[in-house]
C-alpha cells in the first residue's frame, strides 16, 4: 500500500481530541456565578455554583494564575489574552490557564510586535501593546493586573461604564483603576505596580506568585468581603471589546 492510500484511509476515520475534564468552566463565570449573575461562556446543568466564595479562595485564585503564568514565562511564551474568562477552574478548583488563540513562541528578545490590524481585548491589553503593538511577558503582568481586579471584585468587569475605545488615552494621562473599597492597599499596590507604564518595572510573575502565596494567609486583612458592594461591580458587559 502506498503512502498516499494509507493516509487517504485513515483520513476516513473519526478524528478523536482529548482533553482534561474541567467542571467548574470558566473562572470568570465561577466567580459571577458565586453572586447569583450569568456565566455567558459555560454552563453545567449538574454542577451548582458555589456560592460566597471566601476572601481566601479569591488569594489561591490569584497564586495560582501566577504560578502557571511564571512557567509559561519560563519557556517563553506570550499569551496576550490573559482574563478570568481565558482561565478554568478544574477539580479542587484549581485553576489552568487556557486558550492560547493569541499565544506566541518567543526565542528572541522575549518580545513579539503585532504586525496586523485586529481585534483586541483592549480593557485587559498593556499600554505598550495598545498604543505601538509591542507584547512581551512583562505586558502579561498587566494584564495580569487586570485579572486580579475581576478576581478581587468577584467578576466585576474592568473600568467599569468607560468606552473602551477611549481607555488607551485614558492610560496615557496616567489614569489606572481605583482601588476597590474592599481591597486593601496591599493587594492594590501589586496590581498598580503590573500597570506601570514602563514594562521593565513591572514585577515579574515568580515575583507575584511568591508574594501572594505568602500573602494568602492574611487574606481577611487583605479582601474585606463585608466591605463589599455588590452594586458598584453588576456591569457584566460582553467582554469582546
Amino acid at each position: 500500500m502506498s503512502t498516499r492510500t494509507r493516509f487517504e484511509n485513515e483520513a476516513k476515520e473519526p478524528l478523536l481530541v482529548l482533553i482534561e475534564y474541567v467542571p467548574f468552566g470558566d473562572l470568570l463565570g465561577y466567580l459571577r456565578k458565586s453572586r447569583g449573575l450569568n456565566d455567558n461562556y459555560y454552563k453545567h446543568p449538574d454542577i451548582e455554583p458555589k456560592t460566597n466564595l471566601t476572601s481566601q479562595q479569591l488569594m489561591k485564585f490569584a497564586w495560582q494564575i501566577a504560578d502557571g503564568m511564571s512557567y509559561l514565562s519560563s519557556i517563553p511564551v506570550i499569551h496576550r489574552d490573559l482574563a478570568a474568562r481565558n482561565v478554568l477552574v478544574g477539580e479542587e478548583e484549581t485553576c489552568k490557564v487556557t486558550d492560547f488563540g493569541m499565544a506566541r513562541d518567543v526565542q528572541v528578545d522575549n518580545i513579539y510586535e503585532r504586525k496586523t490590524r485586529g481585534r483586541l481585548p483592549v480593557k485587559w491589553t498593556a499600554i505598550e501593546a495598545l498604543l505601538y503593538g509591542k507584547y512581551s511577558t512583562k505586558s502579561d503582568v498587566w494584564s495580569y493586573g487586570v485579572l486580579l481586579y475581576e478576581i478581587f471584585t468577584i467578576g466585576g468587569s474592568p473600568y467599569p461604564r468607560m468606552d473602551g475605545r477611549k481607555i488607551a488615552n485614558s492610560l496615557q494621562e496616567g489614569y489606572r483603576m481605583p482601588k476597590p473599597q474592599h481591597v486593601d492597599d496591599k493587594l492594590y499596590e501589586i496590581m498598580t505596580k503590573c500597570w506601570k507604564d514602563d514594562p521593565n518595572l513591572r514585577p515579574s510573575f515568580e515575583n507575584l506568585w511568591n508574594k501572594l502565596r505568602e500573602m494568602e494567609n492574611q487574606h481577611k486583612g487583605l479582601i474585606n468581603l463585608r466591605n463589599y458592594d455588590d452594586r458598584l461591580y453588576v456591569n457584566v458587559d460582553d467582554m469582546a471589546e
